[in-house]
């Protein structure tokens, strides 16, 4: 037994520098890809079905306005769009892509960790599968697809920010390429990863160090040009959003009724999400000084301050990874504090907790479902922000148990409705009904009243209008019934098709 013991022990030493990596890949991977079996062929996630599949359908049937395209963080989309224009199924390929995507993220956290930081290969697989798995994490894995990609490349942007005064050509090249690649990826990374560079090249400027600036710089300016001229200037529209006593579309987009009431829901969003962590978090807080990570820290505490259209709540999101290295870190400094006459360290009660707490939460989110969800996250009882951490991953646009029924409505409506009807989609269908129907019967009405969009659509001409929601009492969004100028003409399960009958 010893024998073997040793064998394998030998086989781990000599193997380590792959078998670390490997893990840090493939824990995030296999976990995340449970709520995808579970949810068999259906998509996960919210923005995934509401916006990725409908919006590569549309470019591949109605073609691209290339300012536009680029307007929108177009990597993942170019990527993801001539997949499935060579013939991939667009449901099946995002269940691939989003195990892969949380996997190459916890190895970008790995390598930052062991080379970025000098973290021992244990200790730099704990904190990429901590900042994978946590359950603020697999959210983001959720649906937030893009975010993701741009924290791959944003990570390894990190790893090249360390040992500047050694840095070749060479270096910033590759640097310049990968922060070019995060704001090709998503706008929500690329603020950070520029707010996160502004923070690195102050401090060498006030220490003389122009020759890192300079060479920051430079490196800088392609993405920083590219997210100016194509982000910037396409949303200055939306810009800085204001308070005041008359309804502005600060409160409509956010639902704050005020600055104050912004920030006592940005507080409690960000304990419901990192209570588990602060108490670790806390101990390496002042120690713990890599530039870059409190930077992050600080300058999401700056956007948290200023109401902007994008919700404050990505901003916070955004927060697992950072805080997953200060946590690591932590059980670090408590290696070496123990009681007396206990064989148990501090570290290790740090780590039994952490993990344990992690597990529960984690493991809750994916096999609970949104019927019978995990208490912490259930709206009746601990979950005040479902719009934005759902009851539980097995679900889209619609839950688990609607999914077939979708399926089974629209598969009707094909088969047995003219095909000149119009088909009105809330946002919860519209990426059903575009995997199902001619594009030239759906029509999108998003979050408003199907009433309003249908008086409008007759005003067009058209008289054969139907509706697709959920059976009356039982429909989500703060719709559990439909106007009484809809009629249900077939229902499968809780989901129904309705015929517009106007008065």
């Amino acid at each position: 037994m010893t024998l073997v013991t040793n064998s394998i022990k030998r086989w781990i030493s000599e193997h380590r520098f792959v078998i670390f990596p490997f893990l840090a890949f493939i824990i995030p991977v296999a976990i995340r890809t449970i709520p995808e079996i579970l949810i068999g062929p259906y998509i996960i996630g919210f923005d995934t079905l509401a916006f990725y599949v409908p919006n590569t359908l549309l470019w591949l049937h109605n073609g691209i306005n290339l300012w536009n395209f680029l307007s929108i963080a177009p990597l993942f989309y170019s990527i993801y769009m001539s997949l499935v224009s060579a013939g991939a199924s667009p449901v099946f390929l995002i269940k691939i892509i989003s195990p892969l995507l949380l996997g190459f993220l916890g190895l970008s956290m790995f390598f930052f960790a062991k080379r970025g930081l000098s973290w021992s290969l244990v200790k730099s697989t704990f904190v990429a599968v901590l900042g994978t798995v946590y359950f603020v994490a697999l959210r983001a894995s959720w649906d937030q697809l893009r975010v993701e990609f741009s924290l791959v490349f944003f990570f390894v942007v990190l790893m090249l920010l360390v040992n500047q005064k050694n840095g070749s050509w060479k270096r910033y090249v590759l640097l310049a390429s990968a922060m070019l690649l995060v704001v090709l990826s998503d706008q929500i990374g690329a603020v950070i990863m520029l707010g996160v560079m502004i923070f690195t090249i102050v401090p060498n400027l006030f220490h003389k160090r122009y020759n890192q600036a300079l060479n920051l710089t430079v490196a800088s300016l392609p993405a920083a040009l590219y997210f100016v001229i194509v982000y910037f200037i396409s949303t200055s529209v939306s810009g800085i959003l204001g308070y005041s006593n008359v309804t502005s579309p600060l409160v409509s987009w956010t639902g704050f009724a005020s600055y104050q009431s912004m920030l006592i829901n940005e507080a409690g969003f960000f304990l419901y999400c990192f209570l588990p962590l602060l108490p670790l978090m806390a101990i390496s807080f002042k120690q713990f000084g890599n530039l870059q990570l409190r930077s992050w820290l600080l300058l999401s505490l700056i956007l948290l301050l200023i109401p902007t259209s994008v919700s404050p709540y990505r901003w916070l999101l955004m927060l697992v990874y950072p805080i997953a290295f200060y946590a690591t870190e932590s059980l670090s400094r408590l290696k070496t504090i123990r009681w007396k006459r206990s064989i148990f360290t501090l570290q290790r009660i740090a780590v039994l907790y952490l993990v344990l707490s992690t597990t529960v939460l984690s493991l809750g989110f994916i096999f609970m479902t949104s019927q019978q969800p995990l208490a912490y996250f259930d709206p009746k009882q601990f979950n005040a922000y479902l719009s934005q951490i759902p009851t539980s991953m097995l679900q889209n646009t619609i839950s688990a148990a609607d999914c077939q029924s979708t399926v089974n409505v629209l598969q009707w409506f094909k088969e047995n409705v003219n095909s000149s009807a119009l088909l009105l989609t809330h946002t919860a269908f519209y990426g059903w009904a575009l995997l199902t129907l001619n594009v030239n019967q759906v029509r999108y009405y998003g979050f408003e009243d199907p009433a309003t969009a249908a008086m409008r659509i007759v005003q067009e001409g058209h008289t054969q209008i139907y509706l697709i929601w959920w059976v009356n009492g039982k429909g989500w969004y703060g719709q559990p019934t439909v106007s009484s100028s809809f009629h249900e003409i077939y229902h499968s399960g809780e989901i129904a098709i309705y015929k517009y009958a106007s008065n």
